[in-house]
């Protein structure tokens, strides 16, 4: 111990500690290899021949900084089997006596092993991060580009970028306007020491903020000191920044180190900015006290500037594709929504009926997504399958535009001009009578049958009051009914009448055409008019066909086209049988025949009670021809109610 701390050729070695057995030295000058000052522990036989009191000196020998070096003749080598620790590279060996220079070369070969094993530690422990940083680089542009929701893509971004950096907080900002008047505005914060109630704002691109600037400029700004900003010689503030802290007030939080990335467009536009906010040093998890962020952040270093950059070169691509997706999306609603406000044009009296139809979808689906139990326990929709439900129900009735528009808004079961005829034929057959009732008065008159006048006066009261009981009958049965409904053999009677024009021609008091019409059982479709309203949902699929909807809504014509299919097979147009209609226009088929039933807009028919719908429509599950589970999910989870909110 005395050569140590006399010898100069031991000089820059000084005793540490020491026990029984064993000395411990510590460089006093920093080897040129080393990552931080090397401890060397000399360990004589009385030590190292035993054991259970060396393993305490291995195990922190394994740990780098700390080297082994015993010593002992080559007796005490032989007879203490020392060849056992030879096998333990963190071991070595020195032969004693020997002369300082020997001891000064051993202890300097043993602290620079040691050193490169601090070296070679640091370069594993480096690899390591750089590898876990790389694969989350990886793993982000991979969660990027599978992102279309602006809202999660910038959450995703904030949140990787601070992983990325160690950044205790941050913020996102988008860009919005053209050059002449651009904005900033405000989307995503995160903090991990604060809860912070963070509200969109924005405000104009200018050069007296930091992400104004950053903007204007394109370039990574990385302050890491907002608090000491104008410090002389540290040249942190070359723009002139003033540090606004009523935030840090606000919330009891010091914004000391903030590094502001550009997010550029493929196009070379800036278009976001990520700003992170104070980077947290080593083992710091939380910054709580004042003194948290006096000793617990530091700068961005040049690593994470460098991978702050590469996220937001990713994220301004994946951001561009986001925005552009969002804007073909908005473009697609508005085409979709356009080709609805056509539909409805052409018919009024169902304006409302393709929204309410399209809420009504999708409200089952997202119902149906919660079941459990029964056939659709395993069913579920993502947020593309919902819109794909909405789009195919919203467009369900488009192919109305090929059906002629008299047939499309038939109110009764006539038409308008068949009953103006009626009632100007009935108007005639009146005249009629009365014009015979007077040449049968003056026939009387003449032969001077007087006492039969009032016979012949009884007798076109009758008839007369006959055709007005007929005229009001025709007029009753004109009404659609929703409900199949008979008792029509009076308008067979009453076809089966005739009369005499004036022009002497024997003509019926309603035509064919008419007392069919008339004889509708349900609603006020001929059988051909029915069929031609029915050809609307072929007219659906192909004009839906057109349109290259893409892998995300390819199935909107399928849906669209099958929703008057019947489960038993007795829909149209192809009669498909329950394993053949696509589970969407299942359920489109209840809400369909939901909203016709209650729709307030119809003119034919008055708007029918919730209670009094869901009774027929649980007829028609008890026929086989709608979904009994689904129609059970409408029921109990209240779809129904959606339309009347």
């Amino acid at each position: 111990m005395r050569a140590i701390e006399t010898d100069p050729r031991l000089g820059i070695w000084s005793v540490r500690r020491q026990g029984d057995g064993w000395l411990e030295l510590e460089t006093t000058a920093q080897l040129e290899r080393a990552m931080a000052p090397v401890l060397l522990v000399l360990a004589w036989p009385s030590l190292w021949r035993d054991r259970a009191r060396f393993e305490p000196h291995l195990t922190r020998g394994r740990s780098g900084n700390y080297a082994l070096l015993v010593l002992g003749s080559d007796e005490e080598f032989a007879a203490g089997a020392a060849h056992t620790l030879a096998d333990d590279s963190d071991v070595a060996a020195l032969g004693v006596p020997a002369s300082p220079e020997r001891v000064a070369l051993a202890l300097r070969a043993r602290a620079e092993s040691s050193a490169l094993r601090q070296v070679a530690a640091n370069l594993e422990m480096e690899l390591a991060q750089a590898h876990y940083e790389n694969d989350l680089l990886i793993d982000t542009g991979r969660a990027l580009s599978q992102q279309r929701d602006i809202d999660s893509l910038l959450e995703i971004i904030l949140r990787r970028a601070r992983d990325v950096t160690g950044a205790d907080a941050g913020s996102v900002y988008i860009v919005q306007g053209d050059d002449n008047a651009m904005q900033l505005r405000f989307m995503v914060s995160q903090n991990d020491s604060r809860n912070i109630d963070s509200k969109g704002f924005t405000m104009a691109v200018s050069g007296s903020s930091i992400v104004g600037t950053c903007v204007i400029t394109s370039d990574v700004i990385n302050i890491p000191d907002l608090y000491n900003l104008d410090a002389p010689g540290l040249g942190n503030n070359p723009w002139g920044f003033v540090h606004n802290r009523s935030f840090d007030e606000k919330y009891s939080y010091e914004t000391r180190s903030m590094l502001t990335v550009p997010m550029i467009s493929a196009r070379r536009q800036v278009i976001g900015v990520i700003q992170l906010i104070n980077k947290r040093a080593r083992g710091v998890t939380q910054l709580d006290k004042p003194e948290d962020f006096a000793h617990g952040v530091v700068p961005f270093d040049p690593p994470s500037v460098a991978y702050a950059g590469s996220l937001a070169s990713q994220a301004g691509i994946a951001l561009e594709n986001t925005m552009l997706y969002e804007e073909v999306r908005t473009l697609f609603d508005g085409f979709v929504r356009a080709s609805v406000t056509a539909i409805e044009s052409r018919d009024p009296t169902t304006s409302g009926h393709s929204e309410r139809v399209a809420q009504l979808t999708t409200g089952l689906a997202q119902a149906v997504d919660k079941v459990d139990v029964g056939p659709y326990r395993d069913v579920t929709f993502r947020p593309d399958d919902l819109k794909q439900i909405e789009y195919a129900a919203l467009l369900h009735d488009f192919g109305k535009v090929g059906v002629r528009e008299h047939v499309l808004v038939k109110a009764k079961k006539l038409y308008e001009h068949q009953r103006d005829q009626i009632l100007q034929r009935f108007q005639l057959i009146r005249r009629g009578v009365q014009v015979e009732d007077l040449h049968l008065k003056i026939e009387c008159l003449q032969a001077g049958h007087v006492h039969q006048l009032a016979g012949i006066d009884e007798r076109a009261i009758a008839r007369l009051a006959e055709l007005e009981e007929m005229m009001k009958w025709i007029l009753s049965a004109n009404e659609p009914t929703v409900l199949e409904q008979g008792g029509f053999e009076r308008i067979a009677d009453i076809a089966g009448r005739v009369f005499v024009d004036p022009d002497g021609n024997s003509r019926p008091y309603i035509t064919p055409e008419e007392a069919t019409a008339l004889q509708i059982m349900r609603g006020s479709l001929t059988k051909e008019e029915r069929f031609e309203i029915e050809s609307h949902v072929v007219h659906t699929y192909n004009f839906l066909r057109q349109i290259p909807w893409g892998r995300t809504f390819r199935d909107v014509p399928e849906i669209a086209g099958a929703h008057h299919e019947k489960l038993d097979g007795t829909g149209y147009p192809n009669q498909l049988k329950a394993e053949s209609i696509p589970v969407p226009a299942k359920m489109m088929t209840i809400s369909d025949i939901y909203d016709a039933l209650t729709a307030k807009d119809r003119p034919y028919k008055k708007a029918m009670p919730a209670e009094k719908a869901l009774d027929i429509l649980s007829f028609d599950v008890k026929k086989g021809l709608l979904d009994v589970e689904l129609f059970k999910v409408f029921v109990d989870a209240k779809v129904f109610e959606l339309v009347h909110k």
